[in-house]
């Protein structure tokens, strides 16, 4: 209904749409599967601009009377993946959610919808909603959200024009929808928090998405790691180009001497530079080509659809491109100033460089320190997020996921009603049951540690609801035996029983956590909640049992208050996650689950079927990219690190070849020269090692949100990063100090 009030009403837009992704059942010619599905309003694809492939799109009048027009759209990847690219399915009939569906075209090539993360296979009416979200008088309530709705603004009108013009309208709305019999028992807090509700317009241009907020933080931190290890190699390549420019003095002399001006030399340089980094740009673009979908391999299962790629476009060409002209251009500018300044006499007579000294090297060793210092940051970062992921990976979720099988089931999705989906889900508990090498069955409605959530408000026995207490707890609706097949303990109490059903009093069992939030000492088994917040909410529900903590949603997040409460006692039908726990290897199970599902109903598709231990695994995959691209990223940085250490000291050495051989010459011991190098090491690594850690300590607190059970200053970490990278840094200082201690005097002084 608002949607429509704004479509209606609002005067800044030249059309509004709106848009929910779900998931249904798809048959053809006997055969079903199952599909994710957008359900749009009936002008989504002209306020788009998305014309169709073959046949046409939805129109406004296609969304009309709720329920009576079945018809649907097919995106152009799946008519080819599952119709084999046969353009007479336009007007031939499917079956979605077990009702038959008139296909009206094809949608033209490209588009999947809106939701970035998630393609949809097929577009239907949002006036379909019964068939495709089985909530009875879902389109006319007002206290139900969920739709994402976008709009395209007029010509001339800005965002914040669009702002300020919806606003009254918006206030409008509310003030009729608090006079609804919804809020007949609200407390005076919350219909004044409700009036005082702000609505905001953003850019919709890059869709809606889920995916930024999970991903975002983690991609920014990469992204900071790649720029520190793009530093580190720029540094390396300035002091080549530095030691380069020392080795071209005589040339460049020359070059001055009959003519050239210094911009002339410098330009040449800068261009010989700006070569080199766009074709190390180039050979980046391949090994990135190759490695992005060795990345997604590993990291993306390969049943998702994601409507993002690992291709390489236009905009990554053109950034990779000015990444590389402008490093080339930023560190080749120093090594091409120092090298067309020379003393033109001194190196005219091949007099230059008997003893390196002063503004030359104090700048190529100032490159080294820099390269500590970033490494250290690198390997310091790489083992927070690898300490982290270990933490995760061993981390007891408060049930044991060995031997332990799950799988969803959405009877609903094939038309099923309340009273045949209850009969289904027994059945198919007794069935499962009753196969060899399983212990027990249990389901629920919310799937365990898969990025899932329920929650609702509640009213909890001895608490006062109109002193703005908002208590809350997250849903599940599970099956006898739920427990004890994740293996949760029953720490007072009982399960659940069959008999638990809708004609019976109302039973909850809750976690620890929710007892000790609300009930504070009290035992709570005998007590009561009840749903909803508002003054006068009867707490009509008894509080059976309390069960132990364990995850819900996510592996990383802190364990929340949970409540759960028999399926039999639900009033509407819900998608189910089954739980096996087998005596055996549970993937020899998926063939027998399968049978038993489609002995049940051949034309119900399963779906997510994987081990617990495999479930918790993916849960964690994007502290596992993290945790694995950082570890490279910082083994990468400290070898560019020692590499440059090493090529600067093994130059400085080379330069003070005659030096060295003359301190021999006069008695120094091999000793003696090795400690002399040395110290010029130990003050370089040390200068950036300190540096490093006093930046570490400064910079780590701001990946604070992606860290589990470590601090951002761990002493372990710390130490392990500045003893780990002083003493590679050592080793890569000491290969030319012992080749300078092996000087032979006769060699190096025979032209004195």
């Amino acid at each position: 209904p608002m949607y429509k009030d704004f479509r209606d009403k609002a005067q800044v837009f030249d059309g509004l749409i709106a848009r929910r992704s779900l998931t249904g059942s798809l048959g053809f010619k006997g055969q079903v599967e199952r599909v994710r599905a957008g359900m749009v309003s009936g002008n989504y694809f002209q306020v788009l601009g998305v014309g169709p492939a073959v046949g046409r799109v939805l129109l406004p009048e296609d969304d009309g009377k709720p329920n009576e027009n079945p018809v649907a759209v097919l995106t152009y990847s799946y008519w080819q993946s599952r119709f084999a690219g046969d353009p007479s399915i336009v007007n031939q009939m499917i079956i979605v959610n077990n009702v038959p569906f008139k296909v009206l075209g094809v949608v033209e090539r490209g588009f999947d919808g809106m939701e970035v993360g998630n393609a949809s296979e097929i577009f239907v009416p949002i006036s379909m909603q019964l068939t495709m979200f089985p909530v009875p008088d879902l389109l006319k309530d007002r206290r139900f959200r969920f739709l994402q709705v976008f709009g395209r603004l007029k010509p001339g009108v800005t965002v914040e024009q669009a702002k300020a013009s919806v606003a009254p309208l918006f206030h409008q709305i509310i003030e009729g929808e608090v006079k609804e019999k919804a809020f007949a028992k609200a407390a005076k807090e919350d219909r004044d928090a409700f009036l005082r509700q702000t609505m905001n317009v953003y850019p919709g241009g890059t869709g809606f998405s889920s995916m930024r907020e999970q991903l975002g933080p983690a991609m920014w931190v990469l992204m900071a790691l790649v720029g520190v290890v793009l530093l580190i190699a720029c540094a390396n390549v300035a002091n080549l180009q530095l030691a380069r420019a020392t080795a071209r003095q005589k040339e460049m002399a020359v070059r001055l001497a009959i003519g050239a001006s210094r911009w002339q030399i410098i330009r040449q340089l800068l261009v010989e530079c700006g070569v080199l980094a766009v074709v190390a740009g180039l050979l980046g673009l391949i090994v990135a080509k190759a490695s992005l979908a060795a990345l997604f391999a590993a990291f993306i299962p390969s049943e998702q659809s994601l409507t993002i790629s690992p291709s390489l476009d236009f905009r990554v060409f053109l950034f990779n491109l000015l990444i590389s002209v402008m490093v080339g251009v930023l560190f080749g500018l120093a090594p091409a100033l120092q090298s067309t300044k020379p003393q033109l006499a001194g190196t005219l007579k091949d007099q230059a460089g008997s003893v390196v000294g002063g503004t030359h090297a104090l700048f190529r060793k100032t490159l080294v320190a820099l390269q500590v210092t970033l490494s250290l940051l690198l390997l310091i970062g790489a083992g927070l997020f690898v300490n982290s992921l270990h933490n995760l990976q061993k981390l007891n979720p408060g049930f044991r996921t060995s031997h332990l099988v799950t799988f969803g089931l959405d009877p609903t999705t094939n038309g099923y009603k309340v009273d045949r989906t209850r009969g289904f889900y027994r059945q198919l508990y007794d069935n499962l049951a009753s196969l060899p090498g399983v212990e027990s069955v249990g389901y629920g409605n919310v799937g365990i540690v898969s990025g899932d959530d329920w929650d609702s408000s509640i009213t909890v026995e001895g608490q006062d609801p109109s002193q703005g207490s908002h208590d809350w707890a997250y849903q599940n609706k599970i099956s006898p035996a739920y427990f004890k097949t994740l293996g949760v303990p029953l720490k007072a109490g009982r399960d659940f029983e069959w008999s638990d059903v809708m004609t019976s009093k109302k039973v909850t069992i809750i976690n620890e956590a929710l007892s000790r939030a609300y009930f504070k000492g009290r035992d709570p088994v005998g007590l009561h909640i009840g749903f909803g917040s508002d003054p006068g909410t009867k707490a009509d529900i008894e509080v059976v049992g309390v069960v132990g903590d364990f995850k819900y949603s996510d592996m990383s997040e802190q364990i929340g208050r949970q409540m759960f409460q028999p399926y039999g006692q639900i009033e509407y039908s819900l998608s189910q996650y089954f739980y096996l726990r087998t005596n055996g290897d549970p993937q020899a199970m998926f063939r027998a689950v399968r049978s038993e599902v489609t002995k049940l109903d051949p034309n119900l598709p399963i779906f997510d079927l994987r081990t617990m231990d495999d479930q918790v695994d993916r849960n964690l995959v994007v502290q596992r990219l993290v945790a694995s691209l950082s570890a490279v990223f910082g083994f990468l940085a400290t070898m560019l690190a020692v590499i440059g250490l090493y090529g600067v000291m093994a130059y400085l050495v080379s330069r003070r070849s005659r030096e060295i051989g003359i301190r021999i010459a006069l008695g120094a011991a091999k000793g003696d020269v090795v400690g002399m190098i040395l110290r010029e090491v130990v003050l370089l690594v040390g200068i950036g090692l300190a540096v490093g850690m006093a930046a570490a300590l400064g910079l780590t607190r701001y990946i604070k949100s992606q860290l589990f059970g470590v601090t951002p200053n761990d002493p372990l970490v710390l130490a392990l990063a500045f003893v780990g990278l002083a003493a590679v840094a050592l080793l890569a200082g000491w290969v030319p100090a012992s080749r300078a201690a092996r000087t032979d005097p006769s060699s190096v002084l025979r032209y004195e």
